[in-house]
């Protein structure tokens, strides 16, 4: 009787340990279709994430841990799964792991009352899982990395036991805080500070390139932390709500970020309307946790609601993008031919700042990418433009001459005498070097067109940053009648170009895969990155959208336009007059097109890979 009752209480046990292991979460949340946290029975906060098509364990770890040479830590943590990702797995990530700014949108998402203020993170206890709430521990794990700081957690709220209720409320001292939380100092921002500062960096009183400076580290350090919003959809105007963080400015953290207005002028008009929106009296300072409403027609669809119908179609349209982009590989680009564009030229000088003409030092870049190409794999290159007095010789000096003989290589060729002829007879002419490929063999995902510009943006923002063909944009036919197109034999080989929509599809997923990892290559060559979606599928500005005629009218599946620079802000330009910067940028984007061509799979079997992390 006694083994039985041993049996019958151990057989008990053994049920209450399972139910608990099935228990529902204490709450969760879907931050993304992709993207996905829960806090656990046990306070243990839980992310999955889904792969994007083609993914490898490399890009994903620099996708949510920001190093890609981590990789192997998320692969034993998910007892390595295997070699391929796909997009139905569910990825789980530690929360110790992630980027700073996934860690706040975790946290965000799962405690929607915490907040930081000035005396550092306020977290309210969402404990219901049982009598107790999270731990001291784990919220010093959470918000200073490390677990060891909950008795200095404990001391800073000295009426709190060692136990948490719901609805406790617990604050996290600035000093213990992770960056992710607002530990640290924002450079430029006095650490006793409890306002945001709310002005125009051109505004400073103080000399203009020191203003620009600092005001693009504050919108780097903006963007290392991800939003969180709340919505009023029952007004008159329907509007979000985004609370201002300790450091940011009215202008780089809601203008800039939320509605994806990058240009001067964009800028300060919807910063006059959110200001108006507000009724905010006086923009020189703002408190921290200022409720900012922004205007829901100002958001970009990523911001809005998740049953905002501009969300669930842009969400469906990355969705069906990734599915039809089909990536193979090419080993030392064998088989694959680039198109390369150097943006403006001849008359056309493009932005000019400073004495500096975008066209001559994109000219420069597009020679360079050209050189390294072609000696350091087997592609084959092809060019859309030339210097008549240059050539495509790599320059070795910092400043550059302002060389305006550039022409279109159309047969005949088109001396680069009125800009907007000169864009159409580009994609003419890319458009019939990608059948002659075709024609020679060569699959269509082989081919590649990059056109390099430089960018003229508010001058906070810094970096480079990638523009692809949405579908929305494309899908249709298009045709140039004029006589100085129909003189050249690329214009009447095929004068009317026609997308479908599967087409459309398929090329902006490729084309998305490309910039992709050409902005990655950026980062990992600590060459600046636009701190605000980086790669964008149509641009913004004088409040209209659309994507540039050299990659809305080109046949070429994969196809980027490439701003390797702002150069509106006075560091970037200054980097762009050397030959050193200007090989960076040349070496990152050739790294960024091999990869994308290559299988990044470490060999190494999942087994070995998981003891080696014992």
């Amino acid at each position: 009787m006694r083994v039985g009752g041993v049996r019958g209480l151990v057989f008990s046990l053994f049920l209450l340990q399972a139910a608990a292991a099935f228990a529902a979460p204490v709450v969760s949340a879907d931050i993304t279709p992709q993207f996905r946290a829960s806090l656990t029975p046990d306070y243990e906060i839980d992310v999955t994430v889904k792969p994007h098509d083609g993914d490898a364990w490399s890009r994903l770890a620099r996708r949510v841990i920001g190093d890609g040479e981590r990789w192997r830590e998320l692969a034993a943590f998910n007892s390595a799964v295997g070699d391929k990702l796909t997009t139905e797995q569910r990825i789980r990530v530690p929360f110790a792991l992630l980027k700073p700014q996934l860690q706040l949108q975790v946290i965000n998402s799962l405690f929607p009352s915490d907040r930081v203020t000035p005396d550092g993170w306020k977290h309210v206890v969402v404990g219901s899982a049982g009598i107790e709430g999270e731990s001291l521990w784990k919220l010093a794990e959470w918000f200073t990395g490390d677990g060891a700081n909950y008795a200095a957690v404990r001391k800073a709220n000295p009426t709190q036991g060692l136990s948490t209720r719901k609805g406790d409320v617990i604050v996290v001292p600035t000093k213990l805080l992770t960056a992710a939380f607002g530990g640290g100092e924002v450079e430029g921002q006095n650490a006793s500070s409890s306002s945001a500062e709310v002005r125009h960096p051109e505004d400073d009183p103080v000399e203009r390139g020191t203003a620009d400076a600092r005001a693009a580290e504050t919108v780097e350090a903006v963007a290392t932390s991800a939003p969180a919003l709340t919505y009023e959809r029952g007004s008159a105007e329907p509007y979000a709500i985004y609370r201002l963080q300790k450091g940011e400015a009215l202008y780089s953290s809601v203008a800039i970020r939320f509605t994806g207005r990058v240009y001067s002028n964009d800028v300060g008009d919807v910063l006059d309307r959110i200001v108006k929106f507000n009724g905010i009296a006086d923009v020189s300072r703002i408190p921290v946790g200022y409720p900012v409403k922004i205007p829901m027609s100002l958001l970009l669809p990523e911001y809005r609601p998740e049953s905002d119908p501009a969300r669930l179609a842009r969400e469906a349209s990355r969705r069906e993008s990734a599915r039809l982009a089909r990536r193979i590989t090419a080993k030392g680009l064998a088989g694959v031919h680039i198109i390369l564009d150097a943006g403006h030229g001849g008359r056309d000088s493009g932005t000019t700042q400073d004495g500096l003409w975008e066209s001559s030092y994109v000219y420069d870049v597009m020679c360079r990418v050209k050189q390294v190409l072609e000696k350091k794999t087997a592609a084959k290159v092809s060019v859309t433009t030339k210097s008549k007095s240059l050539g495509y010789d790599v320059i070795d000096r910092d400043l550059l001459g302002s060389a305006s003989d550039h022409s279109v290589l159309t047969s005949p060729s088109y001396f680069l005498d009125d800009a907007r002829i000169g864009v159409h007879l580009r994609w003419y002419l890319a458009n019939s070097i990608f059948r002659r490929a075709l024609t020679s063999g060569a699959p269509k995902e082989k081919v590649v067109f990059l056109s390099i510009h430089a960018d003229s943006l508010h001058p906070s923002l810094r970096g480079a940053m990638a523009y692809i063909p949405a579908e929305r944009y494309v899908t249709g036919s298009y045709q140039k009648s004029e006589g100085v197109y129909l003189a050249r034999a690329e214009v009447r080989e095929k004068p009317v170009v026609k997308h479908s929509e599967k087409e459309s599809l398929e090329a902006e997923g490729l084309s998305r895969e490309l910039a992709e990892s050409i902005i990655d290559s950026f980062d990992e060559g600590n060459l600046k990155v636009h701190p605000f979606d980086p790669v964008r599928d149509n641009v913004v500005r004088g409040g209209k959208e659309w994507v540039p005629a050299i990659i809305r009218y080109n046949m070429v599946p994969t196809r980027t336009l490439l701003e390797i620079c702002n150069l509106g802000n006075p560091r970037d330009r200054e980097l762009m007059k050397t030959k050193k910067y200007r090989q960076q940028v040349a070496d990152a984007i050739y790294r960024g097109i091999v990869r994308f061509y290559e299988d990044r799979e470490d060999p190494t079997p999942a087994g070995v890979v998981a003891s080696r992390m014992k």
